[in-house]
């Protein structure tokens, strides 16, 4: 989608399970559309350590613009926010080089 005009606007963090031990939190990207991807996913891997990756829905919509976070594997929440944090801001300076 960043080829065709839409670019991300903001992100947001969704629990999907906060059962202790068993936690999974999605973030999503919000293109400017509207739409929302699922950008990252976290799992809790033991009791407080959470695991994030990437999602494969991500990866396949933005292909080979996003193949460095494909090894996007991160055990920190302030990781991943900066990671979301920097895709919003990268597109912004993509589109103001543009503009």
């Amino acid at each position: 989608m960043p080829g065709n005009g839409h670019f991300f606007v903001e992100w947001k963090e969704h629990f999907v399970s906060q059962e202790m031990g068993n936690r999974v939190v999605h973030y999503f990207l919000k293109h400017s559309s509207g739409e929302s991807i699922l950008a990252v996913v976290g799992t809790e891997r033991s009791v407080r350590h959470m695991f994030y990756v990437v999602s494969e829905e991500f990866l396949q919509v933005h292909g080979i613009e996003s193949s460095n976070s494909a090894n996007f594997k991160r055990r920190s929440r302030r990781e991943v926010v900066d990671w979301l944090t920097f895709m919003l801001s990268k597109q912004l300076i993509r589109g103001k080089k543009k503009g």
